[in-house]
């Protein structure tokens, strides 16, 4: 896939402004862009605030990613630009190659590897445009991770967040419903889903009939609490509904 995306929102010029820092200087073809700002490239639409650019990247050997290089060179205090840049390293195999010994042990580790470097295998490149029709306040072009990886790394990044990010865990599954139930996006999301690599696609499909069908209700409470504005939080019911869609295409694509 190919093509622009156009975004509009508090703070998003000043990412986008960030990330023309970072691709200039670094390889597109060694990360992609995660977390939130992919989230809303991906459905054009900020339903949330946010002010930090996660990425992923391939880490060769001991040596530092091309993202962590930028950091370093050209960074004040860890910002790029004012912006903190969050990078993830991941082994420079992709992820249907990787074999067992490559993996860890530990589900929570295994799917963490998988659900990243599928992330970089899968991401396409596009062109953000920051502003509003008629207007550019900065544009970049590189790699965005797809809809379905974005899934599987909200999957299992929200239950594991902890303490002071604890509530971040409700972003997360603001997230992952926008993106499911995003009427161009569940057929694809659900295909790409059982093609994922391992037993990532399984996992997440397990995951998914947990957090948003079985336990649809706590789930949205923790959106709701999240600090998200009231509007953007969906009913219990719309959740559900939302999850159950999404297993109805993943088991009809299996």
């Amino acid at each position: 896939m190919s093509g622009e995306l156009r975004l509009e929102g508090p703070g998003i010029s000043n990412l986008v402004a960030s990330l023309v820092t970072l691709t200039e200087s670094a390889s597109t073809a060694e990360f992609a862009v995660i977390g939130g700002l992919a989230v809303l490239a991906r459905l054009e639409g900020a339903h949330r605030v946010t002010d930090d650019l996660d990425t992923v990247a391939t880490q060769h050997g001991d040596e530092p990613t091309v993202v962590e290089a930028v950091i370093a060179a050209q960074g004040v205090d860890g910002l790029l630009k004012g912006t903190k840049v969050d990078c993830i390293a991941v082994g420079d195999i992709p992820a249907a190659e990787l074999s067992a010994e490559h993996l860890p042990d530990a589900e929570d580790d295994r799917i963490f590897v998988l659900a990243h470097r599928w992330a970089l295998d899968t991401a396409d490149e596009l062109t953000l445009v920051a502003g509003a029709i008629g207007t550019i306040a900065a544009q970049v072009r590189c790699r965005f991770a797809a809809p379905a990886s974005l899934v599987a790394m909200k999957l299992q990044s929200a239950p594991r967040r902890r303490g002071a990010r604890a509530d971040k865990a409700g972003g997360d599954y603001l997230d992952l419903f926008r993106l499911v139930s995003h009427p161009a996006m569940t057929r694809s999301i659900a295909v790409s889903l059982c093609e994922a690599p391992h037993d990532l696609g399984s996992w997440c499909s397990l995951e998914i009939t947990r957090r948003m069908i079985d336990d649809a209700d706590r789930t949205v409470g923790l959106i709701a609490r999240s600090g998200v504005a009231e509007s953007t939080v969906p009913s219990s019911g719309q959740f559900r509904r939302a999850g159950e869609l999404l297993i109805d295409w993943i088991q009809r694509a299996s």
